[in-house]
C-alpha cells in the first residue's frame, strides 16, 4: 500500500480516537460542571452576558455537535507529537501542553488566561470559576488518549478495510440506540400524561443524549474484534449496554429531577437495553463476526498458497539441482573415462 494512503488511515484512526474523547469528556464536565456552578445564572451577568451568548441560544446549544468539527484540528495539531504521547508520563507531557498553550497562554483573551483578565473586563471570579472544567476536562482527555495510544497495533491492522465496517457497524448500532430512547420517552409521556409543551430539548439534555451516543460508539467499535472472535466478551459488553441504556438515563433523570423522575422509566429503559444486546449480537458477534471470519480464511487460503508455491518452487529447483549435479558427475565420469583412454594409448 502506498504510504500516502497508509498516513491517512493513521490519521483517520488517530482523529477517531481524538473526536470520540474529546466530545465525551466535553459533554460530561460540560454538564456537570454547568449545574454544579450554575452556569445559566453566570451567563446572565451583565458584563458576561455582553461578553457571551445566552445560555439559552440555539448556538450553545448545536455547541455539542460542533466538538467532532473541532477535533479535526485538535487532531492536526497533536498528531506529529502521537509518538510522544505514547510514552511513560505521556499523559503528564500533554496535559502540560493543554494548560500552559491551550488555557493559560492561549493568544486570544479567552476566559481564565492570562490574555483574557488582562485585556476584558471580566470579573476575577468568573475566570477562576471556569478554571476547574476546564483542568479536568483536559486532564481526563489528556490520560484517555494516552491509554489509547498505548495500546498495541501492527501495520496490517490499518491497511485493511475492517476498522471501516466497525465504524459503519458501531454508527448504525449506535443510532438504534437514539431511536430506542425516543421511543422510551414518548411511551413516558404518554404513560404519565404528561404534557408535550413541558418537555424542552436544553442544553444539558442534548449533552446528556449525545454522551449516550459517544459511550455507544466507544463500547461498540472497541469490543467489536473481542466479540467477534469470542462471543464469551458478550458477558461484558451487555452489562455495559445496561448502565448506558438503563443506569444513566435513570440517574440523570433522579439527579435532576426531570419530567421522565419516575420508577415507570425503568420498564422502557430495560426493555430498550435488551433490545440493544440482542442488536449488538447480531451486529458485531454475527454479521461482523463472519466477515472477520472469512477474512481470516481468506488469508489462510493465500498463506497456504504461498508457502505451497515456494515449495513447489524448491521443489523444482532440487530437480534441477539433482539433475545439473547428475550432468556434472556423468561430465566427470567422462572425462575421466577419456584420460583414461588417453594414458592407455
Amino acid at each position: 500500500m502506498p504510504n500516502t494512503k497508509l498516513f491517512f488511515r493513521h490519521f483517520f484512526i488517530f482523529y477517531i480516537k481524538v473526536a470520540l474523547i474529546h466530545t465525551l469528556t466535553y459533554f460530561i464536565f460540560g454538564l456537570l460542571f454547568s449545574n454544579i456552578f450554575d452556569y445559566s445564572t453566570i451567563y446572565s451577568y451583565n458584563v458576561v452576558n455582553s461578553f457571551l451568548r445566552n445560555f439559552d441560544s440555539p448556538l450553545i446549544l448545536l455547541g455539542p455537535f460542533l466538538q467532532p468539527i473541532r477535533s479535526i484540528f485538535i487532531a492536526i495539531a497533536l498528531y506529529p507529537i502521537r509518538n510522544t504521547i505514547a510514552t511513560k508520563l505521556g499523559f503528564l507531557k500533554l496535559w502540560i501542553i493543554l494548560v500552559f498553550i491551550g488555557i493559560i497562554a492561549t493568544p486570544a483573551a479567552a476566559p481564565s488566561s492570562l490574555e483574557g483578565i488582562i485585556y476584558t473586563q471580566l470579573p476575577i471570579e468568573y475566570h477562576l470559576i471556569s478554571l476547574p472544567e476546564l483542568l479536568l476536562q483536559t486532564l481526563t482527555f489528556s490520560i484517555l488518549l494516552w491509554a489509547f495510544e498505548l495500546l498495541p497495533h501492527k501495520d496490517k491492522d490499518f491497511s485493511n478495510r475492517l476498522f471501516l465496517l466497525k465504524i459503519i457497524f458501531s454508527l448504525i448500532f449506535a443510532l438504534f440506540g437514539m431511536f430506542l430512547i425516543a421511543v422510551s420517552s414518548l411511551i413516558i409521556i404518554n404513560f404519565l400524561e404528561i404534557d408535550y409543551m413541558n418537555i424542552k430539548l436544553d442544553k444539558e439534555t442534548i449533552s446528556y443524549l449525545t454522551a449516550i451516543l459517544i459511550l455507544t460508539i466507544i463500547v461498540s467499535y472497541g469490543f467489536a474484534n473481542k466479540v467477534a472472535k469470542k462471543k464469551i466478551w458478550l458477558l461484558l459488553i451487555i452489562p455495559l449496554i445496561f448502565i448506558i441504556y438503563l443506569a444513566l438515563p435513570y440517574f440523570y433523570n433522579y439527579f435532576f429531577n426531570t419530567a421522565y423522575n419516575t420508577k415507570i422509566a425503568l420498564i422502557p429503559y430495560a426493555s430498550s437495553s435488551v433490545l440493544m444486546s440482542f442488536i449488538y449480537y447480531i451486529l458485531f458477534a454475527l454479521f461482523y463476526g463472519r466477515i472477520v471470519k472469512n477474512k481470516n480464511v481468506e488469508n489462510t487460503n493465500k498463506a497456504i498458497s504461498y508457502i505451497d508455491n515456494n515449495d513447489k518452487g524448491l521443489e523444482i529447483k532440487n530437480i534441477e539441482s539433482n539433475d545439473k549435479t547428475n550432468e556434472d558427475i556423468n561430465n566427470t565420469s567422462l572425462d575421466n573415462e577419456n584420460k583414461e583412454n588417453s594414458n592407455s594409448n
